[in-house]
């Protein structure tokens, strides 16, 4: 059986990065790493990595990933594995009650106890290793699907104290300070007032006679960074009474298992555009019900297509449409845009950039 890592090796040959190396991958050259990574963050079905943990964090309702002055390792906790195959790790306890600055984080591949328990310390030591810049910056690489940006990703080499390498792909928002938190904050409050924003999910809780509505939207900076955020809809806020037990509860059911009750479909106008939801009811374990209902717009690649994306950019099946330099974190990175067609008319544009010169 191959380890991640060989895996990672054969997709990047797989991308072709020109004149480049890696000693070691990964959602979004974000349609590419939806169908072929197998590793740290990734899932090999219709959703990146990014937006699948930042969606539970939103569910879970922590913050987004918080990076401090002082270096203090998290401490993280196995919660389960999902029906999706995915495991789920967050730096909060089950029986917390304060949920401030908690960090969620999805892994695919297939573990035992053994597995699991490695790759929770892992996550541990890459968080020391984020916090004191520890790492190597070897990749870096933006995607459009049909005139949208997906964001940017950037991928690090982190080497472990036991001489093992791996290849962590990461948004760019893992290690802000306090201060580069508050200027996002402020830049995303001004793209929202400006209707510049996808809303990728939208989720309806309904307990106690009461709806509470929740979107999670994508968001693309001013550098380039692609941001997810779990914001409350004005028109339906609740708020619904249940406790952080019984919420995490749900959640744990909806998302990770999967368990519910079918009671059909349903559409709803949110900001203008028409979703159609899922209804699911939920019993949980003190014997309260609530219902849950989730519709999603198409704003990235199915697998199929996914699939087929991968495919062209493995036998460069693309159209060069040039090149660019970019300071990116200190480092003159060059960029390669590249086109690919698949079957079905999606456009989807490949920027893939190499560290040059240091400046």
């Amino acid at each position: 059986m191959k380890s991640d890592n060989e895996r990672i090796e054969e997709f990047l040959k797989g991308v072709v990065l020109p004149e480049y190396k890696s000693d070691g991958h990964a959602r979004q050259l974000r349609a590419q790493i939806l169908s072929g990574l197998q590793a740290h963050r990734a899932d090999s079905g219709t959703a990146s990595w990014w937006k699948t943990a930042a969606f539970l964090l939103g569910l879970l309702g922590a913050a987004a990933l918080a990076a401090e002055t002082i270096i203090q390792v998290h401490h993280y906790y196995f919660y389960g594995r999902a029906k999706d195959g995915f495991y789920f790790f967050s730096t909060m306890p089950e029986n917390a009650t304060n949920q401030v600055d908690s960090i969620g984080i999805c892994v695919g591949g297939d573990m035992d106890a053994a597995g699991i328990e490695q790759e929770r310390k892992d996550l541990e030591e890459i968080d020391a290793l984020r916090q004191r810049n520890a790492r190597q910056l070897f990749w870096v690489s933006d995607t459009e699907v049909n005139g949208k940006p997906s964001g940017r990703i950037f991928f690090y080499k982190y080497v472990f104290a036991d001489g093992r390498t791996r290849i962590f792909t990461e948004t760019g928002s893992e290690s802000l300070t306090p201060a580069q938190m508050e200027a996002d904050r402020r830049q995303i409050a001004d793209l929202r007032q400006r209707g510049q924003r996808e809303i990728q999910n939208v989720v309806e809780v309904e307990s106690g006679g009461r709806i509470q509505r929740s979107l999670i939207c994508h968001y693309v900076l001013s550098d380039g960074r692609g941001v997810i955020r779990f914001e409350p809809d004005p028109e339906l806020p609740g708020p619904v009474h249940l406790t952080t037990k019984q919420g995490m509860e749900l959640e744990r059911l909806a998302v990770m298992e999967k368990k519910g009750k079918f009671l059909g479909s349903t559409q709803v106008q949110v900001l203008g555009r028409t979703f159609s939801l899922q209804k699911y009811s939920f019993t949980l374990s003190d014997g309260t019900v609530v219902t849950r209902s989730e519709g999603q717009q198409k704003c990235d690649l199915t697998a199929a297509e996914a699939d087929e994306f991968h495919q062209l950019s493995a036998a460069n099946k693309g159209e060069t449409l040039g090149t660019y330099e970019e300071d990116v974190n200190g480092k003159l990175f060059k960029f390669t845009r590249v086109k690919y067609v698949l079957s079905d008319g999606t456009e989807v544009i490949q920027s893939s950039g190499k560290p040059g010169s240091e400046r």
